[in-house]
């Protein structure tokens, strides 16, 4: 159908498409009014457009539902390129979907078996205790079994969620006209795997699937749980499992009142993850607090296997990588493993982006207090790195960005104070480890030394033509610093202070000059007083010059104690 036709026929599509041109005209208008507004005011009147524009989608949203619903909630992940003003407002979508009528939910069951509900279950709760942007959640009871959990797929969702669909691939054509989003993220990939994963949550023998694989997967780990899948009462639209109860992982003051660990539990999240990336390639991509409960005994349930991720071998070597180099705190590791994921633009300067990450994540090397990772400070510097850099996201790291994002603001609420070098440093030991098993010691050895021979070949030849790129691409434009705000501080400062040591030695001298012409007229006594006011002006120059020097002989003294500190002169810790 023409999107004319369709436009005027399909009130969704029609409400969708008028919302987003909408925000697109606002800010276009906006940057037309920009030479009027100062670069403060005009961040201002942004951020201002920005929030009015969320809150409008939430409200759209939430009274549309379908894939509106599950649109926000997948873009409120940190990791997005969407400014705060947006991720703060669609966070609120989380816990923000209206129960569909049980009539409807009884009758889509009846349907799906075709026999009556009291046939089927027993004690079916009329009050759903979870309601999704996709399905809803009932308990009930099966005959030799204790209480289960029923989730129903939304009647009707299956046409909602095609005509949204329609709507958003006219969004992604009609934004891959503009080359800066072009070069920020690939639209196509993006659209392509948030439509296979919506598609597979619309499918909940695939969802079944996927929560006995990850039960499997934990089988061994006692502090872990995976509801059961009862497979006589599971259909494509009627899932049904265990009935646990438990308190959200995020009711921090609920979880101290029953007396539980959240450092402990902060470990067992986190490592969990460790394992579903490194170890199983398989991940829950949807770790919200929603999804994530603890029994009273501290056990870590997971819940709604709908979102899942998987990672290719190629992708798991490179996350591998990152572990060790994050373990050894080796940026220039990091840059390349971002390089190899996709992470960075053609002819990226990848000495310079391991500086600035490593400024970034000095906090985390130094500090080790994950609050200060989970902080709107850092946040606001890391997207400001991303933005100043030739940084892009590949759709394939969305969803296991989002994942682990949302992970680290949960333990950060657990354990502000959690330690991830300390945390990650068995996995680190186990993957060396692993690797001499499987090479053998002396193998390893040897390619250990052959991969940094190469890696040193490599960078001295390309040396010339790396100094020559930075060269071309600082005289063109095409390669600007970006220094940190207390090092502009100081040159503004410094520059400063040089300015007035210039205008007071051109006094100086000015009154020394018409002094020494004034001793030769009748004017003797003046000519003498502007002779010791320049003597004395030139004094109080050298005075603040010596300070200065001593201050900065000072200053260097301290950055070497520091440095020195920092390179190992420092008191060792054990970690066990």
């Amino acid at each position: 159908m023409p999107i004319i036709i369709r436009f005027f026929k399909d009130k969704r599509f029609r409400v969708i498409i008028t919302m987003f041109l909408r925000f697109v005209f606002q800010l276009w208008w906006l940057s037309k009014k920009r030479r009027f507004y100062g670069e403060e005011a005009y961040q201002k009147q942004l951020k201002a457009v920005y929030q009015k524009q969320a809150r409008i989608f939430a409200e759209i949203a939430m009274g549309m539902g379908g894939l509106l619903i599950k649109l926000g909630q997948f873009f409120s992940s940190r990791v997005d390129i969407l400014p705060e003003e947006y991720t703060r407002e669609l966070a609120l979508l989380q816990d923000a979907v209206k129960p569909v009528p049980t009539a409807d939910i009884i009758r889509r069951i009846e349907e799906e078996y075709g026999r009556p509900l009291g046939e089927i279950y027993l004690n079916f709760s009329p009050e759903p205790i979870a309601s999704a942007s996709l399905g809803q959640v009932h308990t009930a009871e099966i005959k030799g079994h204790d209480q289960v959990a029923v989730k129903i797929l939304r009647p009707g969702i299956e046409e909602i969620i095609s005509s949204d669909f329609d709507a958003l691939r006219f969004v992604v054509t009609f934004a891959k006209r503009y080359p800066r989003i072009r070069a920020a993220v690939d639209l196509e990939q993006i659209y392509a795997e948030f439509t296979e994963t919506t598609l597979d949550e619309l499918d909940y023998l695939k969802e079944g699937r996927h929560a006995d694989q990850f039960r499997e997967n934990f089988a061994g780990e006692p502090g872990i749980a995976v509801p059961k899948v009862y497979w006589e009462f599971t259909t494509r639209r009627v899932l049904t499992m265990e009935y646990i109860t438990g308190y959200k992982i995020n009711e921090f003051a609920v979880l101290d009142k029953a007396g539980l660990d959240r450092v402990k539990l902060a470990d067992t999240l986190i490592t969990a993850y460790v394992q579903q990336f490194l170890s199983d390639a398989f991940f829950h991509a949807d770790p919200h607090p929603g999804n994530l409960l603890v029994k009273e005994d501290g056990t870590l349930v997971f819940l709604d296997f709908g979102m899942v991720g998987r990672i290719d071998e190629g992708m798991r070597e490179e996350l591998i990588s990152f572990v060790m180099a994050l373990f050894k705190k080796d940026t220039e590791q990091m840059v390349e493993v971002f390089a190899n994921l996709g992470f960075l633009r053609p002819h990226a300067e990848k000495g310079t982006l391991a500086k600035g990450l490593k400024l970034i994540l000095a906090n985390i090397f130094e500090e080790k207090d994950l609050k200060k990772v989970n902080s709107e400070e850092f946040l606001w510097e890391l997207r400001e790195f991303m933005y100043s850099q030739p940084f892009q996201i590949p759709a394939r790291t969305l969803f296991l960005g989002k994942a682990l994002l949302s992970i680290i603001g949960i333990c950060g609420g657990l354990n502000p104070r959690l330690d991830l070098i300390k945390t990650l440093r068995p996995y680190a030991e186990e993957l060396l480890a692993g690797k001499e098993q499987a090479d053998g010691a002396q193998g390893f050895a040897q390619k250990f030394i052959l991969d940094q021979a190469k890696k040193t070949f490599t960078d001295v030849v390309g040396l010339p033509e790396r100094i020559n790129h930075l060269i071309t691409g600082l005289e063109g434009g095409s390669i600007r610093l970006h220094p940190s705000r207390s090092f502009e501080q100081n040159l503004l400062q410094s520059q400063r202070e040089q300015g007035n040591r210039i205008v007071q030695a051109i006094v100086s001298s000015g009154f020394l000059i018409a002094g020494t012409i004034l001793l030769e007229g009748p004017y003797l006594k003046i000519g003498i007083g502007l002779i010791a006011f320049s003597a004395l002006s030139f004094l109080s120059l050298l005075k603040s010059n010596a300070g200065r020097a001593r201050s900065e002989r000072g200053g260097r003294g301290n950055r070497a104690m520091r440095n020195a500190s920092a390179t190992g002169f420092k008191k060792p810790r054990f970690h066990p």
